[in-house]
């Protein structure tokens, strides 16, 4: 390349010499030549980079492919800014405001659960609270102390059950209903317009009356508690000496002969029990609740007797083998005058705590079989839940009436006495 040039020179040189002058043509010649030199060759190392090689970012915003992330420096909100409570109060029905002495003091009884279940109390709201206590099937005077609470979708509501206080799924309770007793079967327990008897009647329950509501608190008056009460539309109070917690129900025409039957009992009338009882099969006599009808058993079987023997029975000073005492297994070896004193009057069941219409209330543990033996029957008891608060209810004593139908009238076919047993 170099050589070239100097070729180049000489000859322009060589040429000035002589005079002669190149021609535009000539030197255009030449100069096409070296850049066609030059644009060929290529260069002995590879060019620096320029500083434009790199790429300048243009003032034009891209605008962003994803969502914008809010700025972290938003402010959050406190931790103890106060959260509702999920366990959101609902309103529950007005309790009737307990009667001091009423056999039971409570408004609300025990449904839905199974006889071998029962129902929890527990420490608050909710199945994740400690259970504090429970209530039994069957469970009674039950009081609600105040408004509920839904839980997990279930209504809970505070309660108050003898020494018991807790919560415990309303679910599982209903409005307590009342009935008459200790009333003859040809009077009426009157209604009034206040309380105490100077008010003028208003209504009457029958004697057999069921499903009696107290509405509200009672009062006393000259030694009597009355009741604020409401049944099958008559409203005002009556004299809650003659009412006693309800369990179950039964037909009117079975609940009719339940009075009857007890007060002939309490008076010791036995002419008019003996009219009561069923005139063929007679009434069988149980000292406890699992009715023996196995003549040849070593326990042998509960004592049958008509409705002509029952008619005169106290003067009847026969000693009858009625059974085994529980516990000692002495042999229960008694007059009528005595069993009836021991197994079947031994406290006023006229006046009863609570009245079970086809509905076991006592429970102890000797078998109740009074379903197998009398499959078509209707059993009506007369329940006193304790007598002495220091025996935590085993103390408790129960007489159950069992009838039958005959020709559209019922009648009574055993009387079955119960109490704990050892």
């Amino acid at each position: 390349m170099k050589q070239l040039l100097i070729l180049l020179t000489l000859t322009s040189l060589l040429l000035a010499a002589c005079g002669g002058t190149p021609t535009p043509d000539v030197e255009a010649t030449v100069q096409a030549a070296v850049a066609a030199t030059q644009a060929a060759q290529p260069t002995e190392e590879p060019p620096t980079p320029k500083p434009t090689d790199t790429p300048k970012p243009t003032t034009t915003p891209i605008p962003p492919t994803a969502t914008p992330i809010p700025p972290t420096n938003t402010p959050i909100p406190p931790t103890n800014t106060p959260i509702p409570p999920t366990a959101t109060p609902i309103p529950v029905q007005p309790t009737a405001t307990s009667v001091p002495g009423l056999p039971y003091s409570g408004t609300y009884m025990v449904v839905n659960v199974a006889s071998d279940d029962v129902l929890n109390v527990r420490a608050n709201a909710g199945v994740s609270y400690p259970i504090v206590g429970v209530i039994p099937h069957n469970g009674t005077g039950v009081q609600i102390a105040g408004a509920g609470e839904q839980v997990d979708g279930a209504p809970w509501v505070p309660i108050k059950y003898k020494e018991i206080a807790g919560w415990a799924n309303s679910n599982y309770l209903a409005h307590q209903a009342y009935t008459v007793v200790n009333v003859a079967s040809d009077d009426v327990l009157n209604v009034r317009s206040n309380a105490g008897v100077a008010h003028p009647i208003v209504g009457a329950i029958p004697p057999h009356g069921m499903g009696v509501q107290i509405t509200g608190a009672g009062a006393q008056v000259d030694g009597s508690l009355w009741a604020p009460v409401e049944y099958r539309g008559i409203t005002g109070w009556a004299n809650s000496n003659y009412l006693a917690y309800q369990v179950g129900w039964v037909d009117e025409a079975v609940a009719a002969q339940a009075p009857e039957i007890i007060m002939a009992l309490k008076n010791r009338n036995l002419e008019n029990l003996s009219r009561l009882v069923h005139p063929d099969k007679g009434v069988r006599f149980s000292p406890y609740t699992y009715v023996r009808v196995e003549p040849g058993s070593p326990e042998g079987a509960d004592l049958v007797f008509s409705s002509a023997h029952i008619a005169d029975f106290f003067a009847d000073q026969t000693v009858y083998n009625w059974g085994r005492f529980d516990g000692s297994g002495e042999p229960i070896d008694l007059t009528f005058e005595a069993y009836f004193a021991g197994f079947i009057y031994d406290a006023d069941f006229a006046r009863p705590h609570a009245v079970g219409y086809n509905e076991v209330i006592g429970r102890g543990n000797t078998i109740n079989n009074i379903a197998e033996v009398y499959p078509n029957a209707v059993t009506i008891e007369y329940h006193f839940e304790e007598f002495d608060p220091t025996f935590a209810g085993f103390d408790w004593r129960s007489l159950r009436l069992v009838l039958e139908e005959k020709e559209g009238a019922w009648y009574l076919v055993g009387i079955v006495h119960d109490e704990w047993t050892i």
